[in-house]
């Protein structure tokens, strides 16, 4: 089956505002986020972020907002409504951005996440992703 090299507006978009980074592995997520989220875009979010829980039992995030504009509300709310009850299938999860209004979001939801969320300013995206990357030391 050969697969179309074409691509339409709509998928450049979609690839514009949600882009998955090559940091992504089955365990972790890493998305950048840019411009105006839709619906459409939350929903290929939770189905990327789904999988990974399904397939580890928990998923860690990493979650760079760069030039973020504007989230549609009904967009967070179901976002939030899915963070509220999966909240305990997330591994670390790392909110990186560069305006006030994101660190604020990154505290609203952390206690909802099983292990919290921790906000880093875009300056320290590599230390974020590291963070994300890392393994937790099990205490026996």
């Amino acid at each position: 089956m050969a697969v179309s090299r074409s691509i339409n507006q709509h998928t450049l978009y979609l690839l514009k505002m949600l882009q998955v980074l090559p940091e992504t592995t089955d365990e972790m997520l890493a998305v950048r986020v840019s411009g105006e989220l839709t619906n459409e875009d939350f929903d290929r979010y939770r189905e990327l972020i789904r999988d990974r829980m399904k397939a580890t039992g928990e998923a860690r995030l990493y979650y760079e907002m760069a030039d973020l504009d504007w989230v549609k509300p009904g967009a967070a709310l179901e976002n939030a409504l899915f963070d509220i009850v999966h909240g305990r299938e997330y591994g670390r999860v790392a909110m990186v951005g560069e305006k006030t209004w994101q660190e604020w979001a990154a505290k609203l939801i952390s206690p909802v996440k099983k292990k919290g969320v921790r906000y880093f300013d875009l300056t320290e995206r590599e230390q974020a992703m590291a963070w994300v990357q890392e393994q937790e030391q099990h205490e026996v």
